[in-house]
């Protein structure tokens, strides 16, 4: 399913193979799957794999936005995101998994302010 949204600063229809960067600007990865909510067709959290010999990350996509060159910033650090939960090996989240990733991103509040994408 594809996702658009028609602002400026909101991600467009397809999400996979895009450069993923944190609030400084550090490349986290890239995009390699995406997780929609389960009641919604918006995305809900990004698996990006930060490269080679290092397991891929779920990252929300809430606060979420798009450079003018596609590049997608989230509202999170580097050392933030290395300690999220590992993705598996399938884009769906059991329920214990999406409680264990929201109580991750919220612990620490982002510094940046982002409004929500669906």
């Amino acid at each position: 399913m594809q996702y658009r949204r028609r602002d400026d600063h909101s991600l467009d229809a397809i999400l996979t193979g895009r450069i993923v960067l944190d609030e400084y600007g550090i490349r986290l990865g890239t995009v390699t799957d995406v997780v929609f909510a389960p009641d919604a067709h918006s995305p809900d959290y990004l698996i990006v794999d930060p490269g080679p010999l290092r397991r891929a990350r779920y990252v929300p996509t809430l606060g979420a936005c798009q450079t003018p060159q596609g590049a997608i910033i989230v509202p999170w650090d580097r050392d933030w995101f290395r300690l999220a939960p590992a993705a598996g090996g399938r884009p769906l989240l059991r329920d214990d998994e999406r409680r264990r990733l929201r109580a991750h991103y919220t612990s620490r509040p982002s510094r940046l302010v982002g409004r929500p994408l669906a």
